[in-house]
């Protein structure tokens, strides 16, 4: 066993790669005909919800100007915690979705030295072309997280079969869009008009183990490589027949040929210092080079939140595609996983909201830009654990006491930032 504790170690070196020589902030602007419309009461969101165009980052171009341009992506739109949800004595989890007919959208963030401004939105739509939600998909369907969409007043907002929580971006040779999503987990090729062309699930395209993601933590990542190849990142380990989530010390990552769908998948190995280790999270991921990948490892470690940034080597990484369930053997593993390499601890650097989740690099391979997920600066207005609501009564409890309250929304602490990190040497 210390041999093979040994032999792990060797993955996961802490030197820093590069220095930091300079770091951009920018408060990312949303104009108000971006932003979601909200009908409730609440004054503070008499405007709407900001859009959290957060939750995945791609290099678009650089103007003429000089000013920067990038594909934002926004998740499932707004949600929150709901109380206890009992249906026919049974809890079912859910979220408040006060914005059910949110379409979840690719912005166009431009940045120049001043500021970072959402300047338009690709919508995202199904075959038809019909534009989907966030919702929930059905259940017993593929992807289902077994959630219940309400909203405020504890009514059913039902389910949509087109359903996606999108998480990952990258744009292909024909320019056409990859999108993951941490439902599926799914991955679907879009059209520039954000029309879906493709979709990719498990036992279809991918591989039908990832279908045991940690609910709601499916893809969370992807990039494509210069040689076209698709990588997307599994965000948290596997909960392989509900046993594994905190014995398996990786997570995986999937790479796909986009014509063939030949498939290998490579372990990451997560850091040792979670107090479970399906805490640790992946951000986002980017292609450096063919099998060399950017990614945005983050959770609390010893207590303590850490948004950090690694450097990770698939080249001898083992293909453990066929391997079946590696997640059970905790570190008594004989495989070859990444090697990875710090680059940046974001929180050495002012990093101080939760989820860094959008990552790419700029054409100069020094400068790496970072966007962080919003959760559309809404939040239930209070602690939803001393309630509870009975489906079939269709009555809210407060500490097992019928009430008549009705639960509001209020505004978050999150901002919605972009950093620019240059390094002092070339990734």
């Amino acid at each position: 066993m210390k041999t093979k504790l040994a032999l792990l170690s060797l993955f996961v070196s802490t030197l820093t790669f590069s220095e930091v020589v300079n770091l951009k902030k920018f408060d990312i602007e949303v104009p108000s005909q971006f932003m979601v419309p909200y009908s409730g009461d609440e004054s503070e969101f008499k405007d709407g919800f900001k859009t959290g165009f957060g939750s995945a980052l791609a290099f678009k171009n650089i103007n003429s100007d000089g000013t920067i341009e990038f594909y934002a992506l926004t998740d499932r739109g707004p949600n929150a915690d709901i109380p206890k949800y009992l249906k026919d004595g049974k809890s079912v989890p859910g979220k408040f979705f006060p914005a059910p007919n949110f379409t979840p959208s690719i912005g166009i963030l431009k940045v120049d030295d001043k500021k970072a401004e959402i300047i338009d939105k690709i919508e995202l739509k199904d075959s038809t072309g019909k534009n989907i939600t966030g919702l929930p998909l059905p259940l017993n369907r593929i992807g289902s997280t077994g959630e219940v969409a309400l909203d405020l007043n504890m009514n059913s907002l039902g389910y949509d079969i087109n359903g996606l929580d999108p998480e990952g971006i990258a744009i292909d040779k024909d320019g056409n869009f990859w999108i993951s999503d941490e439902y599926g987990p799914f991955i679907i090729k879009v059209d520039k008009n954000g029309k879906i062309l493709e979709k990719l699930e498990p036992g279809n395209g991918l591989p039908e183990i990832v279908k045991h993601r940690i609910p709601n933590r499916g893809i969370e990542g992807l990039t494509i490589d210069k040689n076209g190849n698709i990588y997307a990142a599994v965000q948290s380990t596997l909960n392989v027949d509900g046993k594994t989530k905190d014995t398996a010390i990786f997570t995986r990552v999937l790479k796909i040929d986009p014509d063939t769908k030949e498939v290998k998948t490579f372990a990451y190995p997560i850091d040792k210092n979670y107090k479970s280790n399906s805490a640790a999270k992946i951000g986002d991921i980017y292609a450096v080079d063919e099998n060399k990948l950017l990614i945005i490892e983050q959770g609390k470690q010893k207590g303590k939140m850490e948004n950090l940034i690694y450097l990770v080597d698939f080249s001898k990484a083992d293909d453990i595609t066929t391997l079946g369930n590696l997640e059970s053997k905790g570190n008594d593993l004989k495989i070859k996983l990444g090697e990875k390499k710090l680059v940046v601890d974001l929180r050495k650097h002012g990093w101080d909201t939760e989820k860094a989740e959008g990552l790419t690099l700029l054409p100069d391979n020094k400068t790496i830009a970072i966007i962080n997920d919003n959760d559309f600066g809404m939040a239930i207005s209070e602690d939803v654990s001393p309630y509870h609501y009975n489906e079939n009564e269709k009555q809210l409890y407060l500490n097992n006491k019928a009430t008549n309250q009705k639960l509001t929304l209020k505004k978050n602490t999150e901002t919605s930032q972009l950093w620019l990190v240059t390094l002092k040497e070339e990734i």
